[in-house]
C-alpha cells in the first residue's frame, strides 16, 4: 500500500510538471500591471490547469487501478473523495476564467459564493466539537453549515491573497496537506490519505516551474484550486476520522494567520476591506529587501511547524487544540504588530 501511494504521488507530480509545460507554452500571461504584484515582466500564469490535470489524472488512475487501497477506503470516504475532487473542479473553472478575462470583482464574488455554498452542501457540514472521549458539542445545523462554509471560503481566499511570492502559497498547502494525510492516515481514514497525496504531488509538479525563478504562476486558477483542494480535503478528514475541526486551521495556519492579521489591522486603521494591497506580512517582507525564496523558506517553515503541533493533537482530547490555537493567534497578532512597527520606523513599504 506504501508503494501505491508513493506511486500516485509521483504519477501526479510528472503528469502536473508536463501540463505546467504546456500551460507555460499556450496560457495566458500576467502583466506586472498592479504595484502589488512582484514580478517585472509578463509571466506565464494559469498553472492552476496543470495541477488540476495532475491531480485528476492520478485520483482516476487510484481508483481503476489501486484494488489494495481502494479496499481500505469505505463507501462514505470514497463518495465524499469524489465529490471534494469535482467542487474543487469548480474554483479551477472561476480562476481560470478570471485568468483568461480579468472578471470583475461583482462577478467573482458571486461565482465564488455560488461555489463555496454548492461545496458546502455536497460535502456536508461538520456538525460537532468532540470533548472527551465519545463526548461532543453538538452544533445547530444552520450554524454547522454557516461555519464550514465559512471555512472554505476563508481558507480558499487566503491561499489566494498569499499567492503572491514564488513558491509561497503553493508550498505551504503542500506541506499543509502533508500533514493532513498524517493525520488521516493514523487516524484510519484512507479517503483523506489518498485526497491529499494526490493534491501534494500535483502541486510538487507545479512548483518545479514557480519556485524558485517563477517561470510559471499559478494563477486564480492555481490558488483557487490548491485553496478548495486543502479546504474541502480537511472536511473530509474531519467527518471521517472525528478529529478536531481544531485541527486543519492549525495545519494551515501561517497562512489564514497572515491574512486574517492583515484584514484586521486593515480595519483598525479604516481602510478597505476590498481594495488590493501590498499589505500582508510577506509582502512587507520583500519590500525589506527579502528574495522569494527567503520570504518562502520562512512560511514553510512555520508552516511545518505548525503541521507537527497539529499532527500531535490530533489525537488528544480536551481543550488542548482550543489552547493551542489561540496560543497560536496570539503569536501571530504580536509577530504582526513587532514586524510592522518595525519595518514603519525604517520606511519600509506596506505599512
Amino acid at each position: 500500500m506504501f508503494i501505491e501511494l508513493a506511486a500516485a504521488v509521483a504519477i501526479s507530480a510528472l503528469i502536473s510538471l508536463i501540463a505546467c509545460r504546456v500551460v507555460m507554452q499556450m496560457g495566458p500571461l500576467d502583466a506586472p500591471d498592479a504595484p502589488r504584484k512582484a514580478h517585472g515582466a509578463p509571466t506565464p500564469t494559469s498553472g492552476g490547469i496543470g495541477i488540476a490535470i495532475g491531480f485528476g489524472v492520478s485520483l482516476i488512475i487510484f481508483a481503476l487501478f489501486s484494488r489494495a487501497v481502494r479496499d481500505e477506503i469505505a463507501p462514505q470516504g470514497a463518495f465524499l473523495l469524489t465529490v471534494a475532487a469535482s467542487c474543487s473542479y469548480l474554483f479551477l473553472a472561476i480562476g481560470a476564467w478570471d485568468d483568461a478575462r480579468d472578471l470583475s470583482a461583482r462577478l467573482k464574488f458571486v461565482l465564488f459564493g455560488v461555489a463555496v455554498g454548492v461545496s458546502t452542501l455536497a460535502v456536508g457540514p461538520v456538525t460537532e466539537f468532540p470533548i472527551y472521549g465519545n463526548s461532543a458539542v453538538a452544533i445547530p445545523l444552520w450554524l454547522a453549515y454557516a461555519g464550514t462554509a465559512l471555512w472554505v471560503f476563508t481558507l480558499v481566499n487566503s491561499v489566494n491573497f498569499m499567492d503572491g511570492a514564488n513558491g509561497l502559497a503553493m508550498g505551504s498547502v503542500t506541506i499543509g496537506l502533508m500533514f493532513l494525510a498524517a493525520v488521516s492516515f493514523t487516524q484510519g481514514s484512507m479517503a483523506g490519505v489518498v485526497i491529499c497525496l494526490c493534491a501534494v504531488g500535483a502541486l510538487l509538479g507545479f512548483l518545479f516551474w514557480n519556485f524558485p525563478a517563477g517561470r510559471l504562476f499559478a494563477g486564480d486558477s492555481g490558488a483557487l484550486f490548491a485553496g478548495a483542494l486543502a479546504a474541502l480535503s480537511s472536511i473530509i478528514v474531519v467527518h471521517r476520522t472525528g478529529v478536531s475541526p481544531m485541527i486543519p486551521p492549525i495545519l494551515f495556519f501561517p497562512l489564514l494567520a497572515d491574512v486574517l492579521v492583515t484584514l484586521a489591522w486593515r480595519a483598525w486603521r479604516r481602510r478597505s476591506l476590498f481594495d488590493g494591497h501590498s499589505e500582508h506580512l510577506y509582502q512587507i517582507a520583500r519590500h525589506g529587501g527579502m528574495s522569494h525564496a527567503e520570504v518562502s523558506f520562512i512560511y514553510w517553515s512555520a508552516t511545518a511547524a505548525c503541521g507537527a503541533i497539529g499532527f500531535l493533537l490530533a489525537s488528544e482530547e480536551g481543550y488542548a487544540q482550543a489552547i493551542a490555537l489561540a496560543t497560536l493567534a496570539g503569536a501571530a497578532i504580536v509577530a504582526s504588530t513587532a514586524v510592522r512597527r518595525f519595518a514603519g520606523r525604517r520606511g519600509i513599504e506596506g505599512v
